[in-house]
């Protein structure tokens, strides 16, 4: 196997374990599938746009910079079970409302969202700020690693006939 198709191959699976989420397997409590609306990887049944869209939550996937809605790491603990609940039911915030108007949350996908916050609140006590960051600087290495090391045999080739050359004129007297 060449070099670049070995370097390729060791990206590729890097990037795979980089930025693919650690389980695969489908949820089936309610706070996985309350996972899976939240990111929208299991769509509302009325269509409506997955919370990662707007919302932030500490520690939670790629999703640093989505700051359109406020932060719901501490929404279970300062709403509580029934303040959150109400939230989900009415959706009466002008930005949602324009959303979720025609699209409401059914009663499970609400227990589910609900049950994933309640989750999610636990967990994120210390939010997780440079996950991203070190995914970026990991990927640079790697980048800069292969770089380097396609780059060393690529000049190898090319300088090695310069520097014979040279040698040659120089042993034969030809360059002083």
């Amino acid at each position: 196997m060449s070099v670049n198709r070995w370097c390729c191959l060791c990206s590729a699976v890097l990037a795979l374990f980089l930025f693919l989420p650690i389980s695969l397997a489908a949820a089936t409590d309610d706070a996985g599938r309350g996972k899976e609306l939240f990111v929208g990887s299991m769509a509302f049944e009325l269509g409506g746009a997955p919370c990662l869209a707007c919302h932030n939550l500490s520690g939670f996937g790629l999703s640093a910079g989505a700051n359109y809605g406020p932060d719901l790491s501490t929404l279970y603990d300062n709403y509580g079970p029934d303040g959150v609940e109400g939230v989900l039911q009415s959706l009466a915030f002008p930005s949602m409302e324009a959303i979720y108007s025609t699209r409401p949350l059914n009663e499970t996908e609400r227990a589910d969202l609900l049950a994933f916050l309640k989750q999610a609140s636990q967990l994120s006590a210390t939010p997780e700020t440079g996950k991203l960051a070190q995914q970026v600087l990991i990927g640079l290495i790697v980048l800069l690693g292969l770089t380097f090391l396609i780059g060393k045999r690529r000049m190898r080739a090319t300088r090695q006939p310069l520097i014979d050359r040279q040698r040659n004129l120089i042993n034969k007297g030809g360059l002083q």
